[in-house]
C-alpha cells in the first residue's frame, strides 16, 4: 500500500509541475462548465467544451490580429485591439471571451431547441460524425491527403477530451442538420414553401455557360518547374476580335453555344473540360469564383453573349466568352435536384440568428448556471505559446 501512495504522490508532482510550468489549469476531477436544468432540458457541459469553444475563437481572433496595429508574431496580441468581419473592434482578449460565450451558448440553444421540438435524426449519420470526429482527433483532418496533424496535439493538453471535442466537431453538426430540417423542410414548423423557395431561387440564382481560351503558353521544364508566357499583343488583340465576333453571333442567334464551343476548341486548344454547360449557382458563388463574368453577365439579358478578359496585365489571361441563360428555365429541375441546397442557402442564416437570439434567452433564465469560477481559470491567451529562441539569439544574450 505504500508503494501505491508512493506512486500516486510522483504522478501528482509530475501533474502539478507540468500545470505550473506551462501555465496550463489542469484539473485531476472532471469540471462542468455551464449546465441547463429545466422541464425541457437538464444537461450539463464539462469545461473541456468550453476550452474548445475558447480555443476555436482564438484561432479566429488570431487571423484578426494579423491585421492590427502593433501586430509582432512573436508576442501575445492578448491586448491589441482587434476588427472583426462585422467590423466590430475590441481588445482582442475581451473579443476571444466573448466569442467562446457565445459560442457555448449557441450550443446549449441548439440541445434546447432539439428537445423543444423533439427533433430525431438518423443513427448512422450520427456513427458517422463520430467516426469522422474520431479521425480527426487521432490523425488530423488532411490524413487522406498523408498529412498528419492530430487535434489531440493542439488541444488534449488544455483540458480538451475527445468527448467534448466529439460533442463540437461531431455532434453538433448533425443536430444543426436535424433541427434545420424539423424547422423549414416540408411539414417542418416554419416549412418554406414550395413558392418562396422559387421566388428566392430566381432571385439569387444566376444561369450562365462559358468558353474559357487561354491567351498565353505554359511550360515545364526539367526540374518540374512550370511557367507561363502570355502571346503576343498582336495575338491576342487578334484572338479577342474574333472571340468578340463569335460573342455576337451567339446573341443574335446566328451560332449556338455548342457551335461556338467546338469552333474554340479546334481553333484555340480550348478544353474541354474547362467549358462549362448551363451551370446554375448563386450570384455570390460565382461573384467569388469569377468576379469579372459575374460583373458582366450583369449586365447582360437573357441569351446574350460577352467577351470577358481576366489577368490580362499577367503572364496567363484567360478570354471566356459567357453567356446569359434564363435562370426560369431551369426552376423546376434545380427545385427537384437541389432542393435541401436551396432551402440551406435561404434560411441557414436563419437558424444561425435563432440559435443566437435563443442562446442569449437562456443566459437570462435562472435555469442555465455558469462555473463562473472554473471558466476563469482559462485565460483568452491560453494557446499563446511563446516562439522559442533561436540558437544565435540565445548565443547574443550570453555574452
Amino acid at each position: 500500500m505504500r508503494l501505491f501512495h508512493k506512486v500516486i504522490a510522483a504522478c501528482l508532482a509530475i501533474v502539478l509541475a507540468a500545470s505550473v510550468a506551462g501555465c496550463v489549469p489542469i484539473s485531476l476531477t472532471k469540471e462542468w462548465g455551464y449546465k441547463y436544468e429545466d422541464k425541457t432540458l437538464t444537461k450539463q457541459y464539462d469545461i473541456g467544451v468550453y476550452i474548445y469553444n475558447l480555443y476555436l475563437a482564438y484561432n479566429q481572433a488570431s487571423s484578426y490580429a494579423e491585421k492590427a496595429k502593433g501586430y509582432k508574431a512573436s508576442e501575445s496580441f492578448a491586448d491589441l485591439t482587434i476588427k472583426d468581419d462585422d467590423g466590430k473592434k475590441a481588445v482582442a482578449k475581451d473579443w476571444i471571451k466573448d466569442k467562446a460565450e457565445e459560442n457555448m451558448l449557441e450550443a446549449i440553444a441548439l440541445d434546447y431547441l432539439c428537445k423543444k421540438n423533439k427533433v430525431t435524426w438518423d443513427k448512422s449519420a450520427m456513427e458517422s460524425a463520430e467516426q469522422t470526429a474520431k479521425d480527426s482527433w487521432e490523425m488530423g483532418p488532411y490524413a487522406a491527403y498523408g498529412y498528419y496533424q492530430p487535434i489531440r496535439d493542439e488541444v488534449e493538453k488544455y483540458g480538451v477530451s475527445l468527448e467534448s471535442y466529439t460533442y463540437l466537431a461531431g455532434k453538433a453538426g448533425v443536430k444543426q442538420q436535424a433541427l434545420f430540417t424539423k424547422l423549414y423542410d416540408k411539414d417542418g414548423v416554419e416549412e418554406v414553401s414550395d413558392k418562396e423557395l422559387t421566388d428566392y431561387f430566381l432571385k439569387n440564382y444566376t444561369a450562365y455557360s462559358y468558353i474559357p481560351v487561354n491567351l498565353y503558353t505554359s511550360s515545364t521544364d526539367a526540374d518540374g518547374n512550370s511557367s507561363s508566357k502570355k502571346f503576343s499583343k498582336k495575338k491576342i488583340k487578334n484572338i479577342k476580335s474574333e472571340l468578340e465576333a463569335l460573342a455576337e453571333d451567339i446573341s443574335n442567334g446566328d451560332t449556338t453555344f455548342k457551335k461556338a464551343s467546338e469552333k474554340c476548341e479546334k481553333d484555340y486548344s480550348a478544353s474541354s473540360s474547362d467549358i462549362v454547360t448551363e451551370k446554375v449557382s448563386t450570384k455570390e458563388e460565382l461573384k467569388s469564383s469569377n468576379a469579372d463574368i459575374s460583373k458582366a453577365l450583369s449586365k447582360l439579358s437573357n441569351g446574350e453573349a460577352k467577351l470577358v478578359v481576366v489577368g490580362e496585365s499577367g503572364d496567363s489571361p484567360i478570354a471566356y466568352v459567357a453567356v446569359k441563360n434564363n435562370v426560369k428555365d431551369y426552376v423546376k429541375a434545380q427545385l427537384e435536384s437541389e432542393r435541401t441546397s436551396i432551402l440551406q442557402n435561404m434560411k441557414s442564416e436563419d437558424l444561425t440568428d435563432l440559435l443566437k437570439k435563443t442562446g442569449k434567452e437562456l443566459k437570462k433564465k435562472e435555469a442555465l448556471t455558469v462555473n463562473q469560477g472554473v471558466i476563469d481559470k482559462y485565460p483568452a491567451d491560453l494557446f499563446y505559446e511563446k516562439p522559442e529562441e533561436t540558437t544565435a539569439e540565445t548565443t547574443s544574450a550570453s555574452k
